[in-house]
């Protein structure tokens, strides 16, 4: 049997292709589809789903309409993960507040605060590629994961469901960043696929 297929939501980002790369590396299929039109989708016919980043900025623009693209997120049933941008959203999805913080871009030091299974065998201290200019406080039912010297939500984990975020780009972070795509693909393995995606 074919593995199950992860959704990978494109919210724009250039390194969208990257994501993909990386996970049919680890024998998943992947579906790409653009922000404003997962409504069309169901979800539940997916293993998991992973939000990219995006150039653009959650504290110039209104953000409700992308909020409600996702808010299925919020029923916890598949594992989902953000990246930067897409982490951001989640974290406004369940009450936090995005703001304007240090531009970071490039290699930046993350330490790690809480390992959990998404940064299973690494080292308490990754470098990791940073390409952002905002970041988010920590909504209620998180906690934080990784920490670095200018944001304090680098990484975050829901208390009770396999939802998380990431600020830093995993998908660009070369093994390092593998190794956390497969800790999070690993979570599909725990329960078989619902079923089939439906194709356009």
């Amino acid at each position: 049997m074919p593995e199950p297929q992860f959704l990978v939501v494109d919210c724009g980002s250039k390194k969208v292709d990257s994501i993909q790369q990386i996970v049919s590396e680890f024998g998943f299929r992947t579906r790409k589809f653009p922000l404003d039109k997962i409504a069309q989708l169901r979800i539940v016919d997916y293993a998991g789903v992973i939000i990219s980043g995006s150039p653009i900025l959650l504290t110039e623009t209104d953000y409700s309409q992308h909020l409600r693209s996702l808010d299925f997120i919020c029923s916890g049933r598949i594992p989902a993960l953000g990246i930067c941008f897409g982490h951001q959203l989640i974290g406004l999805l369940y009450g936090a507040r995005v703001f304007r913080g240090p531009e970071c871009r490039g290699d930046q030091t993350v330490e790690i605060i809480d390992r959990d299974i998404l940064f299973e065998g690494l080292d308490a201290t990754l470098s990791l590629r940073e390409d952002h200019c905002e970041g988010i406080t920590l909504p209620p039912e998180f906690v934080v994961l990784a920490k670095s010297r200018n944001y304090e939500v680098e990484a975050m984990k829901h208390r009770s469901k396999d939802v998380y975020g990431v600020q830093f780009h995993p998908e660009v972070s070369g093994e390092t960043g593998k190794r956390i795509f497969n800790n999070f693909l690993n979570l599909s393995r725990e329960q078989p696929p619902v079923g089939p995606s439906r194709e356009d």
